[in-house]
């Protein structure tokens, strides 16, 4: 059936059009499934993200525009995270390995094998010469990104391991998973340290503050919680989210913190009170993923719906597109 659309006509004298045009917001759009990982490089420039669609993709911050499409992964790629340099990458997927990324030639540049089951995170260390990633085979493997060999494995957690983190000083690693524990490791030996616990359920997520005072993790059982990594304790409880919460970050003066989760908001915390700064909303699906720009003027999260948004961390409000 042909449909045609007629004009109404207004007398001349009194025809007035009012258009009002929302600004577009400056998302990333292109993958095409599960945004599962979000990483900014060292110099604030480019993002890279990670998906269940098998691939990695690199973008222009400043444009949204996307650069490449990184596309060894054979399974849902999980994680990723830029090497101090800018120029590389490590990230781990569902087909049991991790790949070191040559980002200016946008190809793979080795292939690491080694667990046993998914990869559901990685991290790097300081001087770029360390890689760590956390397994769905219980183990946390750390490698030398110099010649793609296992190093060590660090064995302990009693369950699935989610979350996997360098200390700033790259002397610790910190782990977490399902075990509703969260574990530290001397980088160097390998050596089992404390065992901090106080999630009621598994660890879904970690971050380290900049400079090395302090702690996140995300929980299943609806916290964001503050550790301070020297007493290594419990600070405070962020309560707020209604679900799980799957992802959290510093900001990079260590004062403001990100989290999200199943409830599909964004929210930005007060670390010395406490209290929510903003509740961002505007993805449709669970958020996966956060991060802050170097600067800290930026914020971006990643879902279940397949969009990386950019937030105005000063506003809390979306960034419009250029």
């Amino acid at each position: 059936m042909r449909c045609s659309l007629r004009p109404y006509l207004v007398p001349a004298a009194s025809a007035v059009l009012l258009l009002t045009v929302a600004p577009a917001s400056a998302d990333l759009v292109g993958h095409s499934g599960i945004v599962k990982s979000v990483a900014v490089s060292p110099d604030g420039r480019r993002v890279l993200t990670a998906g269940f669609d098998y691939t990695l993709r690199m973008w222009d911050l400043a444009t949204q525009r996307q650069l490449a499409e990184l596309n060894e992964h054979f399974a849902a790629a999980n994680a990723v995270r830029f090497l101090p340099d800018g120029h590389r990458a490590l990230s781990g997927s569902d087909d049991h390995t991790l790949i070191l990324w040559d980002l200016d030639r946008a190809r793979m540049q080795r292939q690491m094998k080694g667990h046993g089951a998914n990869v559901a995170a990685v991290a790097v260390s300081p001087d770029g010469r360390t890689g760590a990633s956390a397994g769905w085979d219980r183990s946390v493997r750390l490698w030398n990104l110099e010649d793609g060999t296992l190093r060590r494995t660090l064995e302990g957690h009693t369950g699935n391991v989610n979350a996997v983190a360098f200390t700033p000083d790259g002397k610790r690693v910190v782990s977490a998973g399902y075990d509703a524990t969260i574990r530290l490791w001397d980088a160097a030996t390998g050596d089992a340290g404390p065992v901090l616990k106080g999630h009621n359920f598994a660890v879904n997520g970690i971050a380290v503050s900049a400079d090395g005072a302090h702690m996140l993790s995300a929980g299943v059982d609806e916290t964001v919680r503050l550790w301070d990594l020297k007493a290594e304790k419990e600070e405070r409880v962020l309560l707020g989210h209604e679900g799980f919460v799957i992802a959290v970050a510093f900001s990079p003066d260590g004062k403001l913190a990100l989290s999200g989760g199943r409830d599909a908001r964004l929210r930005l915390w007060d670390l010395e009170s406490g209290r929510p700064v903003h509740v961002m909303n505007g993805h449709a699906k669970a958020i996966w993923a956060v991060a802050f720009t170097p600067d800290g003027r930026l914020a971006l999260s990643a879902g279940g719906d397949e969009v990386v948004k950019l937030w105005d961390a000063a506003s809390g409000k979306p960034v419009a597109a250029p």
